[in-house]
């Protein structure tokens, strides 16, 4: 009868743990479903003002936004397009997350300087462009670039190389997932945004799920990423790489955190390997 007792007395606060725990992981993954789209984009304030060399291209409104209110089907977002005009190939290029295309001139010039065309564009609440972030609505960005390169300068898919940083990665990844590109450059991506955090699937939902799409995608691949990554741990574009099919090429640094990588020599010589085996 004690012993009873005792046990009876010990598994109590067991149970009001369990409890605490469960409510405290429901509340979780109803912050999750609520709020993600607020907590994964940071717009930074707009750093650049309306010019000629900005193009105005029409997106789709995504109706699930929270704060969407406009009866329109559409709305602007802006773009940069460098043509250059010896190359065969044009970088699609979808930026990090607290960056806008203000920002990112000389990344352009870059581009340009070894042989590339370039379009790079605001995300939907990003910059001037109109609208609301969310998961949907940058695939639905990315895609009206991309018809833009085809429907209006008469690009052909196999001219477009599909090239993505950070948050940009698992956009330009879920381009390639749905539409044929020339090939997809992921520059420090991640497996999952919320896997960023957690390390492992604790919730029963995701965000911008990479792992989930690179094993359909035949197009050919090039993976870099630094292992002193202090946003994005390394181990997320090691494990995209492992899982992808071939054709595939990699490229690890160890001391170019998470944006310096385009800084390096070794990479431009890489990037210009693989897209002359395109």
């Amino acid at each position: 009868m004690i012993v009873n007792h005792m046990l009876n007395f010990i598994k109590k606060p067991f149970k009001y743990l369990t409890v605490i725990l469960l409510l405290v992981y429901l509340g979780l993954i109803a912050v999750g479903v609520a709020y993600s789209d607020y907590l994964i984009f940071s717009p930074p304030a707009t750093s650049y003002t309306n010019s000629n060399d900005l193009i105005a291209i029409k997106s789709p409104n995504n109706p699930t936004a929270l704060n969407h209110s406009s009866k329109s089907t559409e709305h602007t977002i802006f773009v940069q397009y460098i043509e250059n005009p010896s190359t065969r190939y044009t970088i699609l290029y979808s930026h990090g997350n607290a960056v806008d295309i203000g920002q990112l001139h000389h990344l352009q010039q870059l581009f340009y300087n070894h042989g590339y065309s370039i379009i790079i564009y605001d995300y939907s609440g990003y910059g001037l462009s109109q609208g609301t972030a969310s998961e949907r609505q940058a695939y639905d960005d990315v895609q009206a670039v991309y018809r833009y390169l085809i429907d209006t300068k008469h690009l052909q898919p196999s001219n477009i190389i599909a090239y993505g940083h950070s948050l940009g990665a698992a956009v330009a990844t879920d381009l390639a997932f749905k539409h044929p590109v020339a090939g997809l450059v992921l520059e420090s991506p991640f497996t999952t945004a919320f896997r960023v955090k957690t390390i492992y699937p604790l919730v029963p939902f995701d965000k911008f799920s990479s792992i989930e799409k690179i094993n359909f995608i035949d197009t050919p691949l090039f993976i870099t990423h630094s292992r002193d990554d202090p946003v994005i741990p390394f181990w997320h574009g090691e494990e995209l790489f492992n899982k992808a099919v071939q054709p595939k090429k990699s490229l690890w640094f160890n001391n170019e955190k998470h944006s310096n990588i385009t800084h390096t020599k070794t990479f431009w010589l890489a990037l210009n390997q693989f897209t002359s085996d395109l």
